[in-house]
């Protein structure tokens, strides 16, 4: 079995820190680890990785990128982060928020972050093109380690929850709806929603999801959706994968308000709530006036945080612009609209 190059930090010459992907030979590492739902998860993630070098079972692993970095040391693991893509082609990877285990290390939390970070970018083939995270807008560690690795600022997202389900939901009427066309994705408009979420995505986005029609299979679930009418699609709920172990949707609408949304989007979303409690739904900081609906709604704004890509094409923008030492208060300003409609793509069609 191939050795892989790791990556090693020295802050104390007596002691060091090394990046790996995490292996087989690291099982008498995880005897040490208390969780055990932690370490049965490591243990799987050790499995797939060791196949994966080894070349078992070829034609299942060469799709299957979920790999997990450790950071070690004295024998013992002190971080992790995972990796796993984003869609079916695996042109762009997902790297997750780091982990630290242990706060005693050699290392400080910026150096374990950006070890752990700059390893996993390393880790790759000649078909990704991309690596996403999301940070939260104070981790001040994160979005720092992924500036320095070349990551640019893509946008803000809003997460939304309901916390107070009222009884009045369970009793609606149906028959209220001005607009009662909330339908499952099937394969009969599987290639419609997929154009229009295509088509309301900024021409970078576009570019580095490059979503197919089996990305929207991967996201769909009983509770994802779309509202038809008269054959238009106004608005899609599905399940954003970006968040791996969370129940977080994504609500996307066309780039300009339909008020034929209004009169029933707050139920819609009222019913998703009622049988998803727990679900969050995700929205972009840059959508204001679906953003004001929810609020005026009674759909309370939790968290936000900032997404980060590395791309071939955002690299080459920031030499030409030399954007990468700016401030953070100079990056969130540009992540304002800039109020141009970007062109729809050709629409797929359908078989």
């Amino acid at each position: 079995m191939k050795q892989d190059t790791n990556h090693v930090l020295n802050s104390n010459k007596n002691q060091k820190v090394t990046f790996e992907e995490l292996h087989i030979r690291h099982l008498k590492l995880l005897i040490d680890l208390k969780s055990k739902k932690l370490n049965n998860w490591f243990l799987k993630m050790a499995i797939i990785n060791t196949f994966d070098d080894l070349k078992i079972f070829l034609n299942h692993l060469k799709k299957n990128k979920h790999k997990c970095i450790i950071a070690i040391e004295e024998k013992k693991i002190i971080g992790y982060l995972n990796i796993f893509p984003l869609n079916d082609k695996g042109t762009c990877l997902r790297i997750s928020k780091p982990n630290i285990i242990s706060i005693k290390t050699s290392i400080s939390e910026k150096e374990l972050t950006f070890g752990l970070m700059k390893k996993s970018i390393s880790i790759t083939d000649i078909k990704t093109s991309s690596w996403v995270i999301n940070s939260d807008i104070e981790s001040t560690h994160l979005i720092s380690s992924a500036r320095e690795l070349g990551f640019q600022p893509l946008e803000k997202v809003k997460l939304w929850s309901k916390n107070i389900i009222k009884n009045s939901f369970k009793h609606r009427n149906k028959d209220s709806y001005s607009i009662d066309e909330f339908k499952e994705i099937n394969n009969l408009n599987l290639t419609n929603v997929l154009n229009f979420i295509r088509s309301n995505q900024s021409p970078l986005i576009r570019t580095i999801l490059d979503l197919t029609q089996k990305d929207i299979s991967n996201r769909n679930n009983l509770n994802s959706g779309a509202i038809i009418y008269n054959d238009s699609i106004l608005c899609t709920i599905l399940k954003d994968i970006n968040f791996q172990d969370s129940k977080i949707y994504t609500l996307t609408i066309g780039r300009s308000w339909d008020n034929r949304l209004k009169p029933v989007l707050k139920e819609i979303l009222n019913n998703f709530f009622e049988k998803s409690p727990s679900s969050l739904i995700k929205t972009y900081e840059e959508n204001t006036e679906l953003n004001n609906y929810l609020e005026n709604s009674g759909f309370t704004d939790i968290f936000q945080e900032i997404i980060l890509v590395r791309n071939t094409i955002i690299r080459n923008k920031s030499k030409q612009i030399n954007s990468i030492n700016q401030s953070l208060e100079s990056i969130f300003e540009k992540l304002n609209p800039q109020g141009n409609v970007y062109p729809s793509p050709f629409p797929l069609k359908s078989k």
